[in-house]
């Protein structure tokens, strides 16, 4: 796509924020540490269909300070909600017609569509828009059978991703509290 519609004017690079040793081994631990925590608990819990909730523990934290990763946990937890409540409702509408491929790919399409446009608007960021396009794609691509039902791997999809989300941004505030607390890890930022 890059070859077929060029940028109109060159990429300006990305200014990188200045940041004290301190911050950088801050969040260097604070992302190693609970990423690390995260998957030793869903690797020893074993949890059915909960890969979506483990990777929102670790996409929150790409944000690499902890009041970023607030907002990020939130944009994830919406656009989780949003397309599992589009998806549940597509299958509504559809109700006995799940079956019929033409019917599906139309109210897919329609939902993808929508989402793509949240994405775009976004920034291209990991918001609210991909959150919703990633669980659509998931929902439909797993679970739309005619003999299947959609709402309990939505609601399991929810519920899974939410408490996902609580308990690893309690991590998340623990370990940089903790971190705060020792001067070589200390942030600049106020905690």
């Amino acid at each position: 796509m890059w070859q077929l519609f060029p940028d109109v004017e060159p990429r300006k690079p990305r200014a990188r924020p200045q940041k004290s040793p301190a911050r950088v081994r801050h969040e260097t631990l604070l992302g190693a540490t609970v990423a690390t925590l995260s998957f030793a608990v869903f690797q020893v819990v074993e949890l059915r269909d909960s890969m979506s909730a483990q990777i929102s523990t670790v996409v929150i934290l790409f944000a690499l300070h902890y009041p970023d990763t607030i907002h990020t946990a939130h944009k994830r937890a919406l656009g989780t909600l949003l397309g599992s409540a589009l998806a549940v409702a597509m299958q509504l509408v559809l109700y006995s017609h799940a079956g019929n491929l033409l019917l599906v790919m139309i109210a897919l399409w329609c939902g993808l569509m929508l989402f793509a446009r949240a994405h775009v608007l976004e920034g291209g960021a990991s918001g609210i828009g991909f959150c919703g396009l990633t669980t659509m794609g998931i929902l439909f691509g797993q679970y739309v059978a005619p003999d299947q039902d959609l709402v309990y791997s939505a609601l399991y999809r929810i519920s899974s991703v939410l408490v996902a989300l609580v308990c690893g941004l309690a991590v998340t505030a623990l370990v940089h509290r903790l971190l705060n607390c020792l001067e070589p890890t200390r942030t600049d930022a106020p905690s």
